[in-house]
């Protein structure tokens, strides 16, 4: 009888029968599924199975944000979807998972310097991977959370998905991802949390965010996050017999205003109908008539030359009643005191009124 011996290599699992020259891959038989995808299941967050390039037609895979060449060890893999474009819905986003060929991420890039630091940052753990390395207290926590698959998946190695790199390509060109480890889960997919961190690291490293997604009969839209920068867009779209956790049940995406995720706004709640701060403070009642900037210069002027014109009109009645006082006294004998003054008021109110 043969004697075989298990061999990890380039990330995979190989039973090697000692004698002859053959190997047979052990992880493309457990986690991959000879089966098609069912794309109305297909949306932001599911896990799906990239084939060997072998299998694949020539430029299958390409880049959807950035440059550079498709390196090899991506193919065979499972990946996660982070967009489906609504504009062109056979083709979806993805990132890579993997496992690190069986080592742990603070294993692969274990020193403190910079490089290694950057290269960290790549990477996020899937449950029940170990936490990431960086991940110490509470604000690192969230800035490297551990992504959880929904009703109770696992992936089947300890694995991280590399949010360094977008790439894309035809939906039906993957196969849908299994694991006998938990042979009752048909679709796998990351918890709706999950998925909007993932978006939201993804941006805050490479600036790639996804646009409105494809929503198509069998998918319903939840809702769209509000942009950061603040966040983003998030366009999130589920299965509608998806078995997530209730929407209340989780915040929105993390802004820079924005640093708690334990309260997640009531669903009644309508913010886009609030008045802004600028529209409630601003004061009632008709505006000023006079015009603004260079035209109060010209107002100024006119109210002065009319003010002025009226005080010489006033003066020139002044002088005719003391010039009629110099040329016959009997006037000032004949009219009385009070004459005199109801006549100056009456001279002054017109003046006033003029104004």
């Amino acid at each position: 009888m043969a004697r075989t011996t298990r061999v990890q290599m380039n990330d995979y699992e190989y039973d090697y029968e000692v004698g002859r020259q053959e190997f047979t891959t052990g992880r493309s038989q457990t986690e991959a599924v000879d089966r098609s995808v069912d794309e109305s299941q297909v949306v932001q967050g599911t896990v799906l199975w990239l084939p060997a390039r072998e299998d694949l037609p020539e430029r299958a895979v390409r880049r959807a944000h950035g440059k550079g060449a498709i390196e090899e060890g991506i193919f065979n893999h499972p990946v996660v979807v982070v967009s489906r474009p609504e504009e062109d819905s056979q083709i979806i986003h993805f990132h890579l998972i993997t496992s690190l060929q069986g080592r742990r991420l603070e294993q692969l890039y274990s020193k403190s310097n910079e490089f290694h630091a950057s290269r960290r940052s790549w990477f996020l753990p899937v449950a029940p991977t170990p936490s990431h390395p960086d991940a110490v207290s509470k604000k690192t926590k969230k800035r490297f959370p551990t992504l959880i698959l929904a009703n109770g998946a696992t992936l089947r190695w300890d694995s991280y998905v590399n949010i360094r790199h977008v790439y894309k390509i035809d939906i039906s060109l993957l196969r849908a991802y299994s694991n006998p480890d938990t042979p009752t889960v048909e679709v796998y997919h990351f918890e709706r949390e999950s998925t909007i961190r993932m978006l939201a690291k993804g941006k805050s490293l490479t600036l790639y965010e996804p646009g409105p997604q494809f929503v198509g009969a069998g998918l319903q839209r939840t809702r769209s996050e509000p942009t950061p920068t603040t966040h983003d867009a998030y366009y999130i779209a589920m299965p509608m017999d998806t078995q997530w956790p209730s929407i209340t049940a989780y915040p929105p995406p993390p802004t820079r205003s924005s640093q708690n995720w334990s309260t997640y706004p009531s669903p009644n709640r309508q913010p886009d109908f609030h008045i802004s701060r600028t529209e409630a403070a601003r004061i009632p009642g008709t505006p000023p008539k006079v015009p603004p900037d260079g035209g109060l210069t010209t107002v100024l002027s006119s109210m002065q030359q009319q003010v002025s014109g009226n005080v010489q009109a006033i003066a020139g009645v002044t002088q005719q009643k003391l010039a009629t006082v110099y040329q016959s006294q009997l006037v000032i004998v004949k009219a009385p005191v009070e004459r005199a003054w109801r006549d100056l008021k009456g001279v002054t109110a017109i003046a006033i009124a003029s104004l």
